[in-house]
């Protein structure tokens, strides 16, 4: 090539063992390698494949379209972090019946004024994802698979180009064939990535001036002594925070080197604040997952309890500047962010756009100087080398709700011989026993549960797609299957963030504001009409973030603590159950399954009461059988899949699978297990396991 390359698009020339491999940001300060790709291969006609100018120009294609594409995969993921949390309001008081003091008001103020401003911030973060009611321009989001499109296009207009040239004969080839043909096609891929980066320059840089705006708030007023009072528990936050984006970038090295892969679900980037203005949580997210992701999305409560255990310091009702801070601080955090992820976007889609607009040249070139020989091995190796992309044609990403809103989405259950997927697009699918594949129920979902015989689910979908269409209407209200009639009827008139049944009972956790009893209260369904009984409130500055039943008692799992609650109806009071720090619960028939914040479980009798027993350390995730055993993943997951048998003294563990990221067990103890790839599996009583049709999106 004979201009210079774009910064993005420059690969290190390193010697020795130096990784000279492309990087791209992932999260902020946070980058992945490009994979390797090999440039030897069989021999054509004599010919080394791998090492022609086609070839090579085939590579940098490739390698830069994946890299655009990660990169704004992973912007749009930042960016819908920040337009889904949710801030809790800040309070300043001396004392609750005493008027506010001079300097309380003017941090109030200042506080307010930077909430609104937010707020505002947020709305032009949303246009990245979903564009406003109305708008003429498609949003940047929708057009991910834009310079998948294009290069698919290009590798097309190329190899007609060189299949023409193939066709004539006589030694050197012709260079009487027309390539303006290719030029026009050409010069209009060209303008397509043009528009989608004044599209990325346009939205980037009225974020980029939001989010510096607000953090030049930040630096003074009231709030800048404010953040400085709280040194330490910034500190804190800060380096929890910077743990957060190696978590988020964890798999972006997977689905790049994984090819083919197109299917990716995005969880929560970074900083997720919760309802309460006493305490606080964050969860660094499934920002990109390779395969048929949802079981990732299952597992964000768990991350959330893992991150918050790394810090010990929280706001108390006594302590209103400190949670004032800690929760300044974490935004102040993630607003650092938007400039680097924005203008990666920009950066990359600059470097392929300089690519695609010197493409005509050096095809031209090679026509001209090569063999008609030496040209049966360019086209081999351009039409090899372009089929090796990381992201194919049937690209679709789903951005699913903040944990805020759905705090523990189930997305397998099992009733009888049948058995109910939520696929990470949001579309609910059945599978009866001995079916040869699944069936597409007509509904979206984004949790389902059973207890062998009711089926519920909180209807909904992802809150935008790529390569679905528009998301569906998410009313996120609970539904109630009919087996018999194969129909579905709307149970709730508030919208539910998680939902679990047993012993009869329907539970859910309502996200409804100002419906009388209190958002996050938890509410068991009366079993007529749309009639619910609401729960008393958890302890303290908590709310259910999950939800189990087990021998006949509701448990909860709270949003800030962490700590583990049973509920007493006799005393109508929830009651702590031990002193753990719990990641997850499941329950099953008379016991419940637990992981705690060190990655260790337990089985918990309710009905015998006392401590729960510890089954196994290094566990990601359980499911929990009727009898006391245990299915687990070891931590971290996909991982290696065990059965834990409690019968024996210790408990004994059996190894079943490996490639396990997340497990499901029915109230008659059928256990179903989610491989890396997306694939269920059914585990057989003596422990074999059966592969299931693939979903129709796997």
């Amino acid at each position: 090539m004979s201009a210079t390359l774009p910064a993005a698009a420059k690969t290190a020339a390193g010697t020795g063992a130096a990784d000279t491999r492309r990087r791209v940001l992932a999260a902020p300060g946070v980058y992945v390698r490009m994979p390797a790709r090999p440039m030897t291969g069989t021999q054509v006609a004599g010919t080394q494949m791998g090492a022609t100018r086609l070839a090579k120009l085939a590579g940098a294609l490739v390698e830069q379209t994946d890299a655009v594409t990660f990169s704004l995969a992973a912007a749009s993921a930042y960016l819908f972090s920040l337009a889904q949390l949710s801030v809790p309001p800040l309070r300043f008081e001396d004392l609750p019946s005493l008027p506010l003091s001079a300097a309380a008001r003017v941090a109030q103020t200042d506080c307010d004024a930077f909430l609104a401003q937010f707020t505002l911030f947020q709305t032009q973060a949303e246009t990245w994802v979903t564009p406003r009611r109305g708008a003429e321009v498609p949003s940047l989001f929708s057009q991910l698979a834009t310079p998948v499109a294009v290069l698919a296009d290009v590798a097309r207009l190329v190899g007609d180009a060189l299949a023409g040239a193939t066709a004539h004969s006589g030694g050197r080839v012709s260079c009487t064939y027309s390539l303006k043909a290719c030029q026009r096609a050409a010069r209009h891929q060209v303008d397509r990535v043009s528009a989608l980066l004044g599209a990325a320059g346009q939205q980037g840089q009225l974020l980029t001036d939001g989010a510096a705006a607000l953090l030049t708030s930040l630096r003074g007023g009231a709030l800048a002594p404010l953040l400085a009072g709280s040194g330490e528990d910034v500190q804190a936050m800060a380096q929890a925070l910077d743990h957060a984006q190696a978590c988020v970038a964890a798999e972006g090295a997977r689905i790049l080197a994984g090819r083919g892969q197109a299917r990716l679900t995005a969880g929560v980037v970074g900083l997720t604040l919760c309802w309460n203005s006493l305490g606080w949580s964050m969860v660094p997210g499934g920002v990109l997952r390779a395969g048929e992701g949802t079981a990732d999305v299952s597992g964000l409560q768990g991350q959330l309890g893992r991150l918050e255990a790394l810090i010990e310091l929280k706001g108390n009702r006594h302590r209103q500047e400190q949670s004032a801070a800690l929760v300044l601080a974490g935004m102040r955090a993630q607003l650092q962010g938007v400039a680097p992820m924005v203008q990666a976007v920009q950066e990359e889609l600059a470097a392929l756009a300089w690519l695609l607009g010197n493409l005509p040249a050096e095809v031209s070139s090679v026509l001209a100087e090569v063999s008609a020989e030496d040209l049966a091995v360019e086209r081999a190796e351009w039409s090899r080398i372009m089929a090796d992309t990381a992201f194919g044609d049937g690209l679709a990403m789903h951005l699913w709700p903040s944990p805020t809103r759905l705090s523990a989405p189930s997305l397998v259950a099992v009733a009888g011989d049948d058995v109910f997927c939520v696929a990470s697009s949001g579309r609910l699918y059945q599978h009866a026993g001995g079916d040869a594949a699944w069936a597409d129920m007509g509904e979206s979902a984004l949790s389902c549960v059973s207890d062998g015989y009711d089926v519920a689910a909180i209807d909904g979908a992802p809150v935008a797609s790529v390569a679905f269409g528009t998301a569906a209407t998410a009313s996120r209200q609970v539904k109630l299957y009919d087996r018999f009639t194969r129909a579905w009827r709307v149970i709730s008139t508030f919208p539910a963030s998680c939902i679990a049944i047993g012993g009869g009972d329907l539970y859910a956790v309502s996200q409804a504001a100002g419906d009388g009893v209190g958002e996050g209260r938890v509410h068991r369904y009366s079993g007529r009409g749309r009639g619910w009984a609401a729960l008393p409130e958890l302890p303290g500055p908590d709310i259910a973030a999950q939800l189990a039943v087990a021998g006949g008692v509701v448990f909860a799992l709270a949003n800030n603590s962490q700590a583990l609650y049973r509920y007493n109806p006799g005393r109508q009071c929830w009651v702590r159950v031990g002193r753990l720090t719990c990641l997850s619960i499941r329950g099953n028939g008379g016991k419940l399954g637990i992981v705690d914040v060190e990655n260790r479980a337990f089985v918990y009798d309710p009905v015998a009461g006392g401590a729960p027993r510890q089954l196994g350390v290094g566990v990601g995730a359980i499911a929990q059988l009727s009898n006391g055993d245990q299915f687990s993943i070891a931590s971290p997951a996909p991982g290696a899949l065990w059965y834990t048998d409690t019968s024996a003294k210790p408990a004994w563990r059996t190894y079943l699978a490996s490639d396990a990221a997340a497990v499901f067990a029915s109230d008659a103890d059928v256990v179903h297990y989610r491989d890396g790839q997306g694939r269920l599996h059914r585990v057989t009583p003596d422990g074999d396991t059966v592969a299931l049709p693939p979903l129709p999106e796997v």
